[in-house]
């Protein structure tokens, strides 16, 4: 058993002995006038490099949407793993896989607030990162390819759930890494 346990923590300890901190995040705005709709997110990002190609990380959020007389604001969390499939001297292209569920309210222009909503998703986000330098990166991510759900608890118990890929201007995110 001692062999065993010892043998496990050995492992563990060669995976994270590459392993590299990095800090960052995105942030995203659209607004599209003909559909009166307004959205903007803050995306901060922690994350571990375990090897050239593979990373593991979680997103903390928040987002606001704004549509004709309705504005909610939502938090969220987001882990993942993200595989980087092509690399040259400074640019990656990747693929995340993860998973989110948040909370948040809805208030319209009357003032009447929901009770607290909730989302999940499940999915894919492809994204492309350019290299600066050894330590910083500029990273984009545009599109979702999987499930998105959502239900508000208010007094008419609305639900809704989608699937499938979404590659709007509204899924478009910037933002940078800092790599310890």
């Amino acid at each position: 058993m001692k062999k065993i346990i010892a043998l496990a923590l050995f492992a563990v300890m060669a995976v994270t002995a590459s392993a590299q901190v990095y800090v960052g995040g995105s942030i995203g705005a659209w607004r599209d006038k003909t559909a009166h709709v307004t959205t903007a997110n803050i995306l901060p990002e922690i994350g571990y490099t375990l090897s050239d190609n593979l990373a593991i990380g979680t997103v903390i959020g928040w987002e606001h949407t704004h549509t004709t007389g309705i504005s909610v604001n939502m938090f969220s969390v987001e882990p993942y793993a993200r595989y980087t499939f092509f690399r040259s001297n400074i640019v990656g292209l990747f693929v995340e896989g993860g998973f989110g569920v948040g909370a948040g309210k809805a208030s319209d222009s009357d003032g009447n607030k929901s009770d607290t909503a909730t989302i999940w998703s499940i999915g894919f986000k492809p994204g492309i990162s350019i290299k600066l330098s050894d330590s910083c990166s500029l990273i984009a991510k545009f599109g979702f390819l999987g499930y998105q759900g959502a239900n508000d608890m208010a007094k008419d118990a609305d639900y809704t759930d989608a699937w499938g890929f979404n590659f709007s201007g509204n899924s478009l995110l910037f933002g940078f890494n800092y790599t310890f």
